[in-house]
């Protein structure tokens, strides 16, 4: 098999799960799968496609079994228990009941950010079982590697250019394969990217943007917070002035009410009642009672009669003098009724 033919072939493959990722038909029919780049797809959404070709000297492939929903956790553990570490970066393909991978540590990218691997674009050949096993060397001018994959297995031996070839003879008649798929550089940049995918880089962006997430809530809840606090203090402030205005205008209608009371205490009336009621009293204790009592301009005129038996004294002790005497007793009244008598007389 030449490398254009089987490109050509991964092109396929690809345009497959493409359609079988949008919901189309693909060009042939095979086997539930998944991979890293469809994990990272409902992760992320559309991913950004790396722009550097890197093949990193210490990456590492293998196979585990698949676990429906969980081959992102079984490739990790198994791949972080080969590089001895647990920040690595995966690319996985799984059909049937394997999952092929390759690993590296993260620090190998440190370097290379955004690029890829064109030994995991050769992942999607598993989805095809007759073109298995398959064997793909890659040269480099200090380095050459082995990729073998079978439908259990996947190898990667690393080089000096003349150890792989040796490498690769024995490797294709355990095979039984003609010839093995050399990976031109040149050639190579017609396969799809591939990207890496960091289970630990995405839960350091998870945490950040928890943490972000997070301080903006309680940004949120602070300001909130102040807003209810300012409006409460606003409401108690007007409540505080309201409740100064009502006492104030009670004081002002209690002090109103008192005056109004001393004014009516204190009113002529009551004072003209009160002498009316002096008056009567005096004169009930003398078994005497009024005739003619009349306020006019402010001045009190009355008139009474009383018993014989009424001593002067007493009739002076209520402001009374002895007018004449009646055929009921004695007539007596004040200065008032006297002048008005004398009055009156003197006109007539």
């Amino acid at each position: 098999m030449t490398l254009a033919s089987h490109i050509k072939n991964l092109s396929l493959i690809f345009q497959a799960r493409s359609d079988s990722d949008t919901g189309g038909s693909g060009s042939f029919t095979a086997e539930v799968t998944e991979s890293s780049a469809s994990l990272g797809r409902a992760l992320f959404g559309v991913l950004s496609l790396p722009v550097e070709l890197y093949v990193p000297p210490d990456i590492i492939g293998g196979t585990c079994p698949r676990i429906r929903g969980q081959e992102h956790e079984v490739v990790w553990h198994a791949a972080a228990e080969a590089c001895d570490s647990e920040r690595i970066h995966t690319v996985w393909q799984s059909a049937g009941n394997r999952t092929w991978y390759f690993a590296i540590r993260s620090d190998s990218l440190a370097s290379h950010p955004n690029s890829w691997c064109p030994l995991a674009a050769l992942l999607a050949t598993v989805q095809k079982k007759e073109a298995l096993p398959a064997c793909y060397t890659y040269y480099e001018e200090e380095m050459a590697m082995i990729v073998v994959l079978t439908s259990d297995e996947l190898n990667v031996f690393r080089g000096t250019a003349p150890v792989i070839k040796a490498k690769t003879e024995r490797i294709l008649k355990e095979l039984s394969l003609a010839s093995a798929i050399t990976l031109d550089p040149y050639q190579v940049e017609q396969l799809k990217p591939v990207p890496w995918f960091s289970a630990s880089l995405f839960e350091d962006r998870a945490r950040r943007g928890l943490s972000a997430f997070s301080a903006l809530a309680a940004l949120a809840v602070i300001s909130i917070s102040f807003l209810v606090w300012v409006l409460a203090s606003l409401a108690t402030l007007s409540a505080h002035s309201d409740l100064s205005e009502a006492i104030r205008m009670t004081q002002i209608k209690s002090l109103q009410l008192i005056q109004e009371a001393d004014t009516a205490r204190f009113s002529p009336v009551r004072r003209q009642l009160g002498a009316l009621l002096a008056v009567n009293d005096a004169l009930l204790d003398l078994n005497g009672y009024l005739t003619i009592y009349e306020v006019k301009e402010g001045v009190i005129r009355w008139r009474a009669l009383v018993p014989p038996s009424a001593t002067g004294e007493r009739i002076v002790a209520i402001g009374g003098k002895n007018i004449g005497p009646s055929d009921d007793g004695i007539v007596i009244g004040n200065d008032a009724e006297i002048e008005y008598e004398a009055a009156h007389k003197g006109g007539k």
